[in-house]
C-alpha cells in the first residue's frame, strides 16, 4: 500500500512539473508576441515631412510620407513654377491629393502650372465659383488634366498612408460681398499623436462656425488669413491651443501684432514663412522644425 501511495505522489509531482513547464512556455510566447507587437508599432511610425513654403503672402504646403504626396494650396501664379521645380528636385512624379481651400489668387494661382506638369490623382475644392483670372486658368488646366475633381458639399475624411485627413466645409452659401475667405476649406491632419490644422483664410464667420463645431486642440496651427486679427481670434486660438503656429505673411503685408502677441501669450512658438521655407518633420510622437534662409517674396508674386 505504501508503494502505491508513493507511486501516486510521484505521478502528481510529475504532472505539476509538466504544467509549470507549459505555463512558462506560454508566458515566453506571450512576451515574444508583446515585444513583436511593440516593434511593429515602432516600425509603423515612419517619419513624414510637412513643407510650409515661403510663398510671400500666400499659402502653399506639401505633405510627404513614404508613399504619398498631398498639396494644400498653390500660392500665387509664379509659385506654380516653384512647386514643379520642387517636385522635380525631389523626384515627385505624382500628387495623390490637391486641396484648393478657396479661389483667391494667393491660394489657387499656381494650380494651373501644377496640373499641367505633375500627375494629380484627385482635387478637392469648395462649392462656389469665382470670376478671377487665376480661377479660370485653374479650371482650364483642370479640364485638360486627368485629375478627378470633388466639389465638396459635405465634410469628408480619409486616411492616406497612415495619415488622417478631415475636411470641414463652410456652412453657408453666402457670407456677404467680398467674403470669399469664409468659404475656406479647413483641414485637420493627424499623424499618430501629432496634429495640424490648416485654417485657410477663415475670417470671423468661418471661425465662429469652427468654434460652434467644437474645434479640437492641434499641435500645429497654420494661422488663418495670413495672421490677420479677428474679433474671434482669441477664442479660436484658445480652443486650438497650438504648441506651434505658422504665419504666411510678407514684409509688404505683415501679420497683425495682436495675433502674434495672443499666440505667444498662450505659450505658442510662432514661425513666419517670410523668414524662409519651413520644414516640419514628425514621427507621430515628436515634431521638429527647420527653416531655410530668407528668399525674396517677389520671386513668387
Amino acid at each position: 500500500m505504501l508503494e502505491g501511495l508513493n507511486m501516486r505522489k510521484c505521478l502528481v509531482i510529475i504532472v505539476v512539473i509538466i504544467l509549470m513547464l507549459q505555463l512558462n512556455a506560454c508566458s515566453a510566447e506571450n512576451e515574444d508576441e508583446r515585444q513583436k507587437g511593440e516593434t511593429n508599432t515602432e516600425m509603423s511610425l515612419q517619419e513624414i515631412e510637412i513643407v510650409f513654403f515661403n510663398a510671400g503672402k500666400a499659402d502653399c504646403f506639401l505633405i510627404q510620407t513614404e508613399n504619398s504626396v498631398v498639396l494644400i494650396d498653390t500660392g500665387k501664379n509664379k509659385m506654380g513654377e516653384q512647386i514643379v521645380s520642387y517636385c522635380k528636385e525631389h523626384e515627385i512624379e505624382h500628387i495623390d491629393a490637391l486641396f484648393i481651400t478657396h479661389f483667391d489668387k494667393d491660394h489657387v494661382g499656381g494650380a494651373d502650372a501644377v496640373l499641367e506638369a505633375v500627375s494629380v490623382e484627385k482635387v478637392y475644392e469648395p462649392a462656389y465659383f469665382s470670376e478671377s483670372k487665376q480661377y479660370l486658368q485653374y479650371i482650364e488646366a483642370l479640364q485638360v488634366s486627368a485629375a478627378n475633381v470633388e466639389t465638396l458639399q459635405n465634410n469628408t475624411s480619409f486616411v492616406l498612408d497612415g495619415v488622417s485627413y478631415k475636411v470641414d466645409i463652410a456652412n453657408k452659401s453666402d457670407y456677404g460681398p467680398d467674403e470669399e475667405n469664409d468659404f475656406s476649406l479647413v483641414l485637420s491632419v493627424q499623424y499618430g499623436e501629432i496634429s495640424f490644422l490648416f485654417a485657410g483664410d477663415a475670417e470671423n464667420q468661418r471661425l465662429m462656425e469652427l468654434l460652434d463645431e467644437n474645434v479640437q486642440k492641434h499641435t500645429v496651427l497654420k494661422v488663418p488669413h495670413h495672421g490677420r486679427y479677428e474679433s474671434t481670434s482669441e477664442l479660436f486660438f484658445k480652443a486650438v491651443s497650438p504648441k506651434y503656429a505658422v504665419i504666411t505673411s510678407d514684409e509688404k503685408n505683415p501679420e497683425d501684432k495682436e495675433v502674434v502677441s495672443l499666440l505667444e501669450s498662450f505659450g505658442t512658438d510662432v514661425y513666419f514663412t517670410k523668414e524662409g521655407t519651413i520644414y516640419c518633420t514628425t514621427d507621430g510622437k515628436n515634431v521638429s522644425f527647420v527653416q531655410e534662409s530668407f528668399v525674396q517674396e517677389e520671386k513668387y508674386s
